[in-house]
């Protein structure tokens, strides 16, 4: 019982947090959204492009630092990656033709079931943001700035409630930031048993 009105709490927090600029919310310690590579483009990955995108996502999943900070995909997510019904939304970043960095959109309510349980979240309507996959040698250049804020607008217009975003507790690239414009509401054990923090933000 405590342990639910710590997170209701939270939740309440989150609701009245009106001071917060939406171009915050994936801007880096210091407020570098203006390194934002301009000479990449940002859109929708077409279905054209899957195979440089299991390129894309064996490329950086093995060059982990800790494997632990990315849970490997199924196979039947990866067989999902262009259905935007039941399964998630995907944006890339090209440089030229050459697909650069990818994030998600996940917009399945069974898939986010056991997120949205932990949060109190259960009755409303919630998509989770995650598949955040950048080489190496474009990062720090405000990819996932732009891709977030590209997905976090689309969840407003897809009429969602309230978006989360999980962080392994020891990738501090990640939760440092989240840390900044949201709450973690609890650290929990997801059912593949890897362990993450847990961010909420009211999306309206």
């Amino acid at each position: 019982m405590k342990r639910m009105e710590k997170v209701k709490k939270s939740v309440a927090h989150i609701n009245s947090n009106k001071s917060l600029k939406e171009k915050d919310l994936f801007c880096h310690g210091g407020g570098h959204c203006q390194t934002l590579n301009k000479k990449l483009t940002y859109k929708k990955v077409p279905e054209s492009d899957r195979q440089q995108l299991l390129d894309l996502i064996d490329t950086v999943i093995k060059g982990l630092h800790n494997s632990d900070y990315f849970v490997p995909y199924a196979q039947w997510e990866l067989d999902s990656m262009f259905d935007e019904v039941n399964y998630a939304y995907l944006y890339g970043a090209y440089d030229g033709d050459k697909l650069v960095g990818m994030m998600q959109l996940y917009v399945s309510q069974k898939m986010v079931a056991d997120m949205k349980e932990a949060c109190g979240l259960s009755e409303y309507k919630v998509c989770e943001l995650g598949g955040a996959l950048i080489l190496r040698e474009y990062r720090g250049l405000g990819v996932a700035v732009h891709l977030g804020l590209m997905l976090w607008n689309l969840a407003k217009e897809l009429g969602f409630d309230y978006m989360i975003a999980a962080a392994h507790p020891d990738n501090k690239s990640s939760w440092k930031t989240l840390d900044r414009v949201s709450d973690c509401l609890k650290e929990v054990t997801l059912p593949d048993g890897s362990l993450r923090k847990l961010y909420v933000r009211k999306l309206h």
